[in-house]
């Protein structure tokens, strides 16, 4: 239908999801295209569904709302993130909000505030409540000078520093560096002195910690414990060439 707005629903809570659906598709205008338990669970269909208007429970326990955000808005672009939460903490909110999100709705509130807030952000609004605007603002503007104060002392960092630090995020020690980028065990104790005092850390574990929560190093991905597929049909080939009790062989 020409003019409807396109819902998708992320919540782990099956029987709320599935009320809450029902209430926003009983609203003219507004049609549920979707849902799922959680963004991992979405990602494979936000692509085909494209909604307009993607509705996340952000109190989840196992929810990163941030993170959920990010992913979201790049998975789906066009789509906007409205975030639906109990909690009260406005630094959580403007951080969601510096993430992505194109609004946070309160659960206290009635269900006409939630359909009015997606109408809204589906128009190119920020909604936030009246209550919440001045001390999610005030956070935003804190959490962009805190972003441009660490992003000022990362721009201190010359090239052999960058590589080092990817080479301690590995997990390699000093000599080990120094053996891979071809410079002595001493002039690699001095890099990450320095490295130490320009990004205001006191050890190698908050200098990693460090590293990946501002895109120094990439984080190690988790992989599941699976035989390879090679091993695997190795052990089916010498499985199938083993003689039976009965067999004979020549």
């Amino acid at each position: 239908m020409a003019g409807t707005i396109n819902i998708f629903i992320v919540d782990h809570q099956t029987l709320l999801r599935r009320a809450l659906s029902s209430l926003i598709a009983a609203q003219q205008g507004l049609a549920v295209v979707g849902e799922a338990d959680d963004v991992s669970e979405a990602e494979p269909l936000l692509p085909l569904l494209q909604p307009h208007v993607i509705v996340v429970n952000f109190d989840s326990k196992e929810m990163d709302a941030e993170g959920a955000v990010r992913f979201l808005v790049t998975q789906t672009p066009g789509a906007r993130v409205l975030g639906l939460t109990s909690e009260t903490d406005s630094q959580a909110h403007a951080r969601t909000i510096g993430a992505g999100a194109a609004g946070i709705v309160d659960k206290r509130h009635e269900p006409e505030v939630l359909f009015k807030a997606i109408r809204r952000v589906h128009a190119g609004e920020l909604w936030l409540a009246r209550y919440d605007t001045a001390a999610i603002v005030s956070g935003l503007v804190r959490l962009r000078t805190e972003d441009a104060h660490e992003a000022s002392k990362v721009a201190t960092l010359t090239r052999r520093e960058h590589e080092i630090i990817s080479c301690i995020a590995e997990g390699l020690r000093n000599r080990q560096v120094g053996e891979r980028l071809f410079i002595s065990e001493a002039t690699v104790r001095n890099h990450v002195t320095s490295i130490l005092d320009k990004l205001d850390l006191s050890d190698r574990l908050e200098l990693v910690l460090y590293a990946f929560s501002h895109g120094l190093a990439k984080s190690p991905k988790q992989t599941a414990a699976r035989p390879r597929r090679d091993t695997a049909d190795h052990q089916k080939q010498s499985r199938r060439g083993k003689p039976g009790r009965g067999s004979k062989t020549s």
